[in-house]
C-alpha cells in the first residue's frame, strides 16, 4: 500500500520529466552566490549532480527500459553523486564550524540544496518507471540508500543553521531564513518517498 501511495503521489511529478532536469524548487543556476561561501561550493555540487543525471537520463532514454547491464551501469553514476553529495557534506560542515556566515549566503546554500535533492528524487523516480520486468530493485539498495545518507547529513547540518543551533548567526540574520528549515525537510521527504518509489524501504 505504502509502495502505491508513494507511486501516485509522484504520477504527477514523473510526466514532467525531461532529459534535461531542471529543480522544481529553485532553479540554482540563477541565484546570485558568494565567491568561496556556501552557495559557491553548493553550486558546483549542483553543477556536477545535474550533468550526471543527465547522463543517467539520456542511457535510460536510449534503452527505454532499463535492464540488468543498465541497472548496473546507473549504480556506478549513482555512487558518483553519493561521492559529490559526501564531499558537499564535508565542505559545509567545515563553513559552519569555521563561523562568519552570511544569512543571504546560506539562504541561497540552500535554495541550492534543496534544487540538488530534487534532483535526485527525480531520477530516482525515473528509474523506477522504466525498470524491465524480472530486474530486481535490489542492485540499487545500497548506493540509494547511501545517497539518502549522505543528503540527511546535508540537510539536518541547515537546519541546524536555521534554527539556530549551529553557523552562530544572530537572531536578525535568523529572520532571512524563516520558513527555509520546512522547505529543507519536504525535499527530504519528497526524497525518501521517491525511494519507497523505487522499492527501497529506507
Amino acid at each position: 500500500m505504502l509502495f502505491s501511495n508513494a507511486i501516485a503521489s509522484f504520477a504527477a511529478f514523473a510526466a514532467c520529466l525531461t532529459p534535461v532536469f531542471s529543480a522544481p524548487v529553485a532553479d540554482a543556476s540563477s541565484v546570485i552566490v558568494r565567491r568561496d561561501g556556501m552557495a559557491d561550493v553548493a553550486q558546483s555540487c549542483y553543477n556536477e549532480v545535474e550533468t550526471k543525471c543527465n547522463e543517467i537520463s539520456a542511457k535510460i532514454d536510449a534503452a527505454v527500459d532499463i535492464d540488468v547491464d543498465l541497472a548496473a551501469d546507473i549504480v556506478v553514476d549513482l555512487q558518483v553523486i553519493v561521492n559529490l553529495i559526501v564531499q558537499l557534506g564535508v565542505d559545509l560542515t567545515a563553513k559552519v564550524t569555521a563561523g562568519g556566515l552570511v544569512a543571504l549566503d546560506v539562504k541561497a546554500c540552500i535554495e541550492v540544496v534543496i534544487a540538488i535533492v530534487n534532483l535526485c528524487a527525480a531520477i530516482l523516480i525515473k528509474i523506477a518507471a522504466h525498470i524491465a520486468v524480472g530486474v530486481s530493485v535490489d542492485v540499487f539498495v545500497s548506493v540509494v540508500v547511501a545517497l539518502l545518507a549522505c543528503i540527511r547529513v546535508v540537510v539536518d547540518l541547515l537546519i541546524s543553521v536555521c534554527l539556530g543551533n549551529a553557523g552562530g548567526l544572530s537572531v536578525i540574520d535568523l529572520e532571512v531564513l524563516v520558513g527555509l528549515a520546512a522547505q529543507l525537510t519536504a525535499c527530504l521527504t519528497a526524497f525518501v518517498n521517491a525511494c519507497i518509489g523505487l522499492g527501497v524501504s529506507v
